[in-house]
């Protein structure tokens, strides 16, 4: 609604004084909820007072009226249309704000004296579901943690969906499990100092603090089992968790008892045991962009935006958990990529298939919306339409005559009953709200049908009337209409006031005309609006009636969203394989990964349609080869080889394919990467502290079943305490058993190829680079062996440094070259000579590069023709 609107509004409102009813029965409200906004119901409007009409006015850019009331005070309001609250809502709780809805629960109408108000319910940052307040592909999680000793028992809920998630884990491992789930709120005991611990400082979410007394178990246990009506919690497989039961009986009471909220759409607990699931660091996660950018923090340039080519709200959530908990188990993994590799192998029905998903409404937060009580009759007849669609799903996946599809289209539960009632019940054109009526469909109520046709009888009698008063009265413009607020009325304008019949009433005067009526008006018009008023009552209780019966089958109906859910990132993963020609991955209990023609997944989609992307090949077996030093140039491929490589092993972990020629996958149990440079300054940390932090954790936590990715260490420090640090922590990799990882180092210090020599399971690998006089060209290929030299100058030339600071280091690097060979001879170090007062030329340049050159030829062991092919070679080299 326009500020302008609102504004006019509020000018408009009537006064308030502070000691009215109404004001004390505000007053009452607010001392109940005096840590929340609360947004009072008046009529057609939502108002707020006081401090709290201060507060919303600046957030919503709305206009704060004060108004005298009385002679007690000035009075404060600010408010906007009930309509709207979607639209303002968000942004309130966004603010950091609680937001009490105080509603009118009985008809003003019917209403003797003051009419009753109450708080219907309690929205905060974990608890919001509007849908301008959620994206349709992520979740959005209430958590609540309860501590004990050296464990934490978490319990995670996303009201939208009905998700409910339990579990728990030692203190240190709660900031990762945290990272997970991102959780928009974090309930704590009142006890509980939070402000200086590493997962608050790190995600820095909404705190709500409640009484110390309700983590308690055995009162969190019974709530659970009334809730989900069973004896005991074992069904669930969570019967251990005795902490995150405590966790998980605080959100329920938090809900039911602080936020007046229902919990009758949550019809499960998913317990989070980590048994067979690859562990991924928030560090592996975002060196590998897997969710967000590096550079630019958006979700361009990433993994997830590869790959979600899921047409569904629910499918786009699945896909990012499974992105969050990649698999170690074989028959799982197979599980998937046979269904992917049957969608693959037919086409046709993975169209058709997608064809349908296509039109599937987000089911999981439709029956959310029913429990919340403002589910539209759109959403609840389209739930019943896509129910309705499960025998097709069942008869393409039949068609394919391939067992991986029909066990997923087999673990549909049957809801015929529900969607062949919500489609008899609900009109095929119904309105988007309920109170424009015509919801209901015919047959369904008898009452209803007869007071449809009285009501229709009605309405054609006023068409009538208008035809047959015009014609009598002889006034061709005559109209008969009708407001709230006036009802039905004759309307004449002033040119025709002279034919005006005599038994016509005078009701209102207008510019240009005037407004009449007619005993026979008046009696007809009490029969249309009490007929109006019944059919809006009786559609209303069959509309609720039918959300009741929809909600008390949540359990079939969200297991069916969930294999929905499947079926899109299954097909999904079949297009994406199709299109960018991936291959099914193999999978292998050996601790070795062989990747040949491997591609960076993102990386080969953004280049230009004139460029190709090279592709390398891998072969790492830690009984052989389980470290591999890459050593070349910056710009020469290193780190989108090391990404690659972690992202087609992530990738074939979750049941993708992954693009590559063929690719053999030791399961891989821990996935870590240390890739760049960056600080965290807010946090006090350097950038080679950072640096270190992510060493330390990859040393602390690798198994002998990982994967180790290193893009650099030590390069944010002093250059021989950065060497030290590099050689010793690739010595520790390779002599300690119980971290003897799988292992790609990239790094700049040339001087730890030499462990190739004493280290037995570590080879040297490099980037080749293509030298052209003074200009080089990346290949793109690593190769094995060691690479002569970094072109950091070459590279700082194509960056476009000016030409005296790129001779100055040609100068300087010279002059450590010439040093280093010196000392290999056992001579003494030389220092960089002081800058010359005239630079050298860039031919004086060439030249030092040139008998460089030549002092490396051995011209003894030389043929006439191999010098003669050398000499040649020079020439072209250094533009002679």
């Amino acid at each position: 609604m326009a500020t302008s609107e609102i504004k006019e509004k509020n000018l408009n409102s009537e006064s308030i004084p502070v000691g009215t009813p109404l004001m004390r029965q505000y007053m009452d409200i607010k001392n109940q909820y005096p840590d929340c906004i609360v947004l009072f119901r008046m009529g057609d409007f939502f108002e707020t007072f006081n401090e709290d009409a201060k507060i919303t006015a600046k957030i919503l850019g709305i206009v704060l009226t004060k108004r005298a009331n009385g002679a007690a005070a000035h009075v404060p309001l600010a408010g906007f249309p009930h309509h709207a609250l979607d639209n303002y809502l968000p942004k309130l709780v966004a603010a950091g704000h609680r937001v009490a809805i105080c509603e009118q629960v009985e008809d003003p109408k019917l209403a003797k004296g003051i009419v009753k108000r109450e708080v219907v319910e309690v929205v905060t940052p974990g608890t919001i579901s509007s849908d301008q307040a959620i994206s349709q592909k992520s979740n959005r999680y209430l958590a609540c943690l309860y501590f004990h000793r050296d464990e934490t028992g978490y319990a995670f809920l996303d009201q939208s969906t009905g998700e409910f998630y339990i579990g728990q884990c030692t203190n240190e491992q709660l900031t990762e499990e945290l990272r997970k789930f991102t959780p928009s709120e974090v309930l704590l005991g009142e006890s509980v100092n939070y402000s200086l611990t590493k997962w608050y400082l790190e995600l820095k979410p909404f705190i709500t603090t409640v009484e110390d007394w309700l983590f308690n178990f055995d009162q969190s246990y019974r709530a659970l089992t009334e809730h989900f009506r069973t004896p005991t919690l074992k069904g669930f497989g969570c019967q251990d968790l005795v902490h995150g039961i405590t966790a998980g009986g605080v959100i329920f009471y938090h809900i039911h008892n602080s936020l007046n909220g229902s919990l009758d759409h949550v019809s499960k607990i998913r317990p989070i045991i980590d048994d067979k699931i690859m562990g991924l660091d928030h560090y592996t996660v975002r060196n590998l962009e897997v969710f967000n950018s590096l550079s630019t923090q958006g979700t361009h340039g990433t993994l997830i935006d590869l790959m979600d080519l899921t047409v569904t709200a629910g499918g786009g959530r699945l896909l990012r958990q499974w992105l969050n908990k990649p698999l170690t188990d074989k028959n799982r993994l197979a599980t998937r990529l046979n269904s992917v590799s049957a969608f693959k192998k037919h086409k046709s029905i993975m169209i058709n298939v997608r064809d349908r998903l296509k039109t599937m409404a987000d089911i999981e937060r439709i029956i959310g919306k029913i429990n919340r009580g403002n589910v539209s009759p759109r959403e609840i007849h389209a739930l019943g339409k896509n129910l309705n669609k499960i025998p097709d799903f069942k008869t393409d996946c039949q068609r394919s005559k391939e067992n991986s599809l029909t066990d997923i289209t087999g673990q549909f539960r049957t809801v015929e009953d529900v969607a062949g009632r919500i489609i008899e019940t609900i009109n095929e054109d119904t309105p988007a709200q309920l109170k424009n009526g015509n919801v209901i469909a015919n047959g369904i109520d008898e009452d209803l049908d007869e007071l449809r046709e009285l009501a229709g009888g009605g309405k054609q009698w006023i068409k009538e009337l208008q035809d047959r008063e015009r014609k009598e009265a002889g006034i061709p413009s005559l109209k008969v209409g009708f407001n709230r607020v006036f009802g039905y009325y004759i309307e004449i304008t002033k040119v025709h006031q002279d034919k005006v019949p005599p038994d016509y009433i005078r009701k209102q005067t207008l510019v240009n005309s005037e407004r009449y009526v007619t005993q026979d008006l008046k009696d007809q018009e009490e029969k249309i609006l009490a007929a109006e008023s019944q059919i809006e009552e009786i559609e209303s209780r069959l509309f609720n009636d039918l959300c009741r019966f929809v909600l008390s089958k949540a359990n079939a109906i969200q297991n069916n969203a969930q294999v929905f859910n499947r079926l899109d990132v299954i097909t999904s993963f079949g297009v994406l394989a199709i299109n960018n020609n991936y291959c099914r991955p193999r999978f292998s209990e050996k601790r070795v990964i062989k990747i040949v023609e491997g591609r960076h997944p993102v990386v080969e989609r953004l280049l230009p349609a004139t460029e190709r992307f090279i592709p390398n090949n891998l072969t790492i077996d830690s009984n052989q080869n389980q470290i591999q030093l890459i050593t070349g140039p910056n710009m020469a491929g290193k780190s989108t080889y090391l990404r690659q490589i972690g992202l087609i092993v992530l990738m074939s972990q979750i049941g993708s394919f992954v693009p590559a020629k063929s690719a053999t996958i030791g399961i891989v149990d821990k996935l870590f990467t240390r890739v760049g440079a960056s600080d965290n300054l807010a946090g006090g940390e350097s950038t080679f502290l950072v640096e270190m932090i992510e060493a330390a954790n990859i040393l602390n936590n690798a198994t002998n079943k990982s994967l180790i990715l290193l893009d650099e260490i030590g390069r944010g420090t002093a250059t021989y305490d950065g060497l030290s640090l590099a050689w010793s922590i690739t010595e520790y990799l390779h002599e300690h058993k119980e971290v003897a990882a799988r292992t790609l180092f990239a790094t700049h210090y040339h001087e730890l190829t030499i462990l190739e020599n004493t280290l037995e399971r570590l080879e040297n690998y490099y980037t080749a680079v293509e030298e052209f006089g003074d200009k080089i060209v990346f290949l793109r290929k690593v190769l094995k062996g060691v690479a002569d030299k970094s072109y950091g100058i070459h590279v700082a030339k194509m960056a476009g440094l000016p030409e005296s600071v790129l001779n100055r280091a040609t100068e300087i690097l010279n002059v450590y070259l010439s040093r280093e060979e010196s000392e290999n001879k056992g001579n003494r170090r030389t220092l960089p000579p002081e800058r010359s007062k005239d630079q050298l030329s860039l031919f004086e340049v060439r030249e030092i590069r040139l008998k460089q050159a030549l002092s490396k030829i051995k011209v003894e062991e030389m043929t006439p023709i191999e010098a003669l092919q050398k000499l040649d070679a020079l020439k072209k080299e250094h533009g002679l």
